[in-house]
């Protein structure tokens, strides 16, 4: 190539200072913008929650069974007080099937304990001999149920399992999916309910009359709903008793 023959190459090897310049500030706007909404995004994030699900280790639990509205085994073991313990499967599954014949009757059951707050639900050991009948359970008085008036409530329809500690987060949107999938194969439903001031409370929620309910609650598993009913304390559980056609999306 001779000189005669020079060609136009469209970059400087050199930028000017004034261009340096306004590149790097450019550059460092952009990481604090970026830092900044990271930081914010973290902040706004939703709580996991202080559930917890030790799947390694499994006990036994003797007490009472009682199918209605959903599986529970009523025992005094766990803290010597008497404790409503929900059965629920360690997969997406429900116990009721297995627990026909033992209604009211003394069993013993092997699992992993799920435990949130006072809450305790005992996940089974699947594929194994996980329940069985036994005269060692005594003193386990029977069902005492008190009317604690009517409420109408804000908050989020979940699966109890999830919620108590099998999944992070086990609520929100995010969560519809998995919990709508859980309370449908058997799982327990309760009510998150969520006042002005950031307090919550759980309850088990049944249909009217304290009957289960599942398919008529799927659509609104996992949003921001608004329902009235009574509160009945059964045991140490409250009920939250509601017609499923009078819960409204907010």
């Amino acid at each position: 190539m001779t000189r005669k023959n020079n060609f136009f190459v469209g970059y400087h090897d050199r930028l000017h200072k004034p261009d340096r310049r306004a590149m790097v500030l450019a550059g460092g706007a952009g990481l604090f913008a970026a830092a900044l909404a990271g930081a914010k995004l973290a902040v706004h994030q939703q709580a996991w929650g202080s559930g917890n699900w030790d799947q390694q280790k499994t006990i036994v639990i003797e007490g009472v069974v009682e199918q209605s509205p959903y599986p529970v085994l009523r025992t005094a073991v766990l803290d010597g007080q008497m404790r409503s313990v929900s059965l629920v499967c360690s997969s997406k599954c429900g116990v009721s099937a297995q627990l026909e014949l033992l209604e009211g009757k003394s069993v013993w059951v092997r699992g992993s304990v799920i435990a949130r707050g006072r809450h305790r639900l005992l996940a089974v050991v699947e594929n194994a001999d996980w329940i069985g009948e036994t005269q060692n359970v005594q003193n386990i008085p029977a069902v005492t149920e008190d009317y604690l008036g009517r409420a109408a409530l804000s908050g989020e329809i979940l699966d109890a399992k999830c919620w108590s500690g099998a999944m992070r987060p086990g609520s929100g949107k995010t969560h519809k999916a998995c919990a709508s999938l859980c309370i449908r194969m058997g799982g327990t439903p309760w009510f998150l309910a969520r006042d002005k001031n950031g307090k919550r409370a759980v309850f088990v929620l049944t249909g009217p009359k304290g009957e289960p309910l599942r398919e008529a609650i799927l659509p609104l598993v996992g949003e921001p709903v608004r329902v009235s009913g009574r509160l009945v304390r059964r045991d140490d559980l409250v009920q939250f008793r509601v017609d499923p056609a009078a819960i409204q999306s907010v």
